[in-house]
């Protein structure tokens, strides 16, 4: 008998190892890359004028979270978002130069459309290869209308408001007037609230209440940083806000805005400040501080209610700062017009 032919073996093949990236190296990229689109998109919306609008505070986050959530292999890609522009909003103070109390503002906003934003794609990945659903279609419309808000006039909503304060005082008022006409105490008046989250502090008044005079508020400027961190945007120069007299009655007195150079110029623009006044008894009167401004700040479901209440707080602590305790012996004298 013969054996049978055996075949030669084969030559071994050489083990080739397929590198495959970590998800801890993909959330390295993820986050390298959201903070290169967030920081060129910041950038290019401020250079065009768009640095108040919704493109900004929900087009950033909207991008943030997709980029992170389509590079991420983690099995929590929403929180992982979530973390990821919690540490961006931090880096965003050394960075690109924000304070902590517009931070602190914006930070819901950021953290809402990031987990809607986070959620919407994480949920289409889940659904990879099944029909979409109605949300796969409403949410990215939905989205692009929002960002949309104060970069197209169509949809943009009016930005007019109003916000007024009223405080009892214990002066007559026959004397109102001649506190109004004081300098106000800012230094010995606290700020509380939301005015105390970083606001620019007032620091001097120039007083006076004929018609037709300015009336000069000074502002402090940011503090300044020094070595690598980026300046302030606020700058550490010192800001006003000059108010000329407009118009005057025996219990009121109306105020124009003529400049402001404080960095509340970002946030909104002052129209018109109308102070009123009246008797509760023969020591005390009913102060009224109403302000009408514009707002800057988009979206406006979001930022008007803020708006409201700083200018609220502003007109509230404006009352508190009147001269009340030098006013004894001052009478108030209109110069001839």
């Amino acid at each position: 008998m013969t054996e049978p032919d055996v075949p030669p073996p084969l030559p071994e093949e050489p083990e080739t190892n397929h590198y495959r990236p970590s998800g801890q190296q993909w959330l390295l990229v993820g986050f390298i890359v959201a903070f290169g689109a967030g920081f060129l998109l910041y950038h290019g919306l401020k250079d065009n004028g768009l640095g108040q609008s919704a493109a900004l505070y929900v087009g950033i986050p909207v991008v943030i979270a997709a980029v992170v959530t389509l590079l991420s292999p983690a099995k929590k890609p929403v929180g992982t978002a979530m973390k990821v522009t919690t540490i961006l909003l931090l880096l965003s103070v050394p960075v690109l130069g924000e304070g902590a109390c517009c931070v602190l503002l914006a930070a819901p906003l950021f953290y809402l459309f990031a987990f809607l934003t986070a959620e919407a794609v994480a949920t289409a990945r889940r659904r990879r290869g099944k029909s979409a659903g109605p949300a796969a279609f409403v949410i990215p419309v939905l989205l692009g209308l929002l960002v949309l808000e104060g970069a197209t006039p169509a949809l943009t909503p009016r930005a007019d408001s109003v916000s007024s304060a009223t405080r009892i005082v214990e002066l007559p008022a026959g004397k109102v007037a001649a506190a109004l006409s004081l300098p106000m105490r800012f230094d010995s008046v606290p700020r509380t609230g939301i005015l105390a989250l970083g606001f620019p502090t007032p620091q001097h008044d120039s007083g006076g209440l004929d018609i037709g005079m300015s009336r000069v508020i000074n502002f402090d400027g940011a503090h300044h940083r020094s070595g690598p961190v980026a300046q302030h945007h606020w700058g550490t120069q010192r800001s006003a806000l000059t108010l000329r007299i407009a118009t005057r009655t025996a219990n009121s007195v109306t105020f124009i805005p003529i400049s402001d150079t404080s960095p509340m110029a970002t946030w909104l623009r002052w129209d018109q400040i109308d102070v009123s006044w009246k008797p509760v008894d023969d020591h005390r009167s009913e102060i009224r501080w109403q302000v009408n401004y514009t707002r800057l700040l988009s979206p406006s479901w979001y930022f008007g209610p803020i708006e409201r209440l700083v200018t609220w707080r502003a007109a509230d602590y404006l009352i508190r700062g009147i001269d009340t305790g030098n006013v004894a012996g001052h009478s108030y004298h209109p110069s001839a017009q």
